[in-house]
């Protein structure tokens, strides 16, 4: 009796994403031996991309938070695919001029932004939730797909005295989502009310109850959370084994 107590008077008061899978295995591949007992530094906060790294097979690494701007300069004129890349490289540089001095050095920095293209407009973060419902209105009422595009910077320092001083690599991925149109107004406004997607572009966590809003994707379903896991560990694995003085030669040519 107590145990039937208990479940119907549980209730959650966390609006925290689902716990990562958890593997009871350790994956030992090249790119973790490689990088086994050195310093990985995840240039975010986001606790959705530190768990996507968890199940990548990476367990320890740092965050360091970058601190930069969140806008480029709107003289460049970015499409939404250039100016994830741009974030995200800026965020990898920022980190690694933080850190590039200290004892002993990052093995490797990885940073990576995400934004929402919907029609012609890019969605970026709500700045309130009039603003969060406006956005999920606007995604569910659309005729065709919003794209998902996340950028991924991935940095190695070099140990040999060639300029920059590191390999500065990176990634754009991309992904469509439906959302189901027969959603009604009360569902988003109760959305918007408890709290989900305020810090996600696009106004919604899909690994959340925002999953409760899709109808389908297309593409990498990691990307959409924020981190596209295998070409993440493609581009991990590429900036860390290119020869740094091949590279060198071929932009000297």
């Amino acid at each position: 009796m107590s145990e039937k107590k208990d479940l119907l008077s549980f209730s959650s008061n966390s609006f925290d994403d689902p716990p990562p899978y958890e593997s009871i295995t350790v994956l030992s591949a090249p790119l973790h031996q490689q990088l086994h007992g050195k310093r990985i530094i995840l240039a975010s906060t986001s606790p959705r991309r530190k768990r996507l790294l968890q199940q990548m097979g990476f367990t320890t690494f740092e965050i360091q938070a970058p601190d930069i701007s969140e806008t480029v300069d709107p003289s460049l004129d970015l499409m939404p695919w250039e100016y994830c890349v741009e974030m995200a490289s800026s965020k990898a540089l920022c980190v690694y001029k933080l850190l590039v001095d200290t004892s002993p050095p990052p093995a490797l920095i990885l940073a990576a932004d995400t934004v929402v293209l919907s029609g012609n407009t890019m969605l970026k973060k709500p700045r309130s939730q009039t603003e969060q419902l406006a956005i999920l209105k606007k995604l569910r009422d659309s005729k065709y797909p919003h794209k998902v595009f996340t950028g991924i910077a991935v940095i190695v320092p070099l140990k040999v005295p060639i300029q920059p001083g590191y390999n500065l690599r990176t990634h754009v991925e991309e992904s469509e989502v439906t959302f189901d149109t027969t959603i009604s107004d009360d569902f988003l406004e109760a959305y918007v009310s408890c709290g989900e997607g305020t810090d996600k572009a696009g106004g919604y966590g899909i690994q959340g109850y925002g999953s409760l809003l899709v109808e389908s994707i297309k593409g990498d379903y990691t990307n959409i959370i924020g981190l596209p896991l295998r070409s993440t560990y493609k581009l991990m694995e590429k900036t860390l084994n290119e020869d740094a003085y091949d590279d060198l030669l071929i932009h000297d040519l």
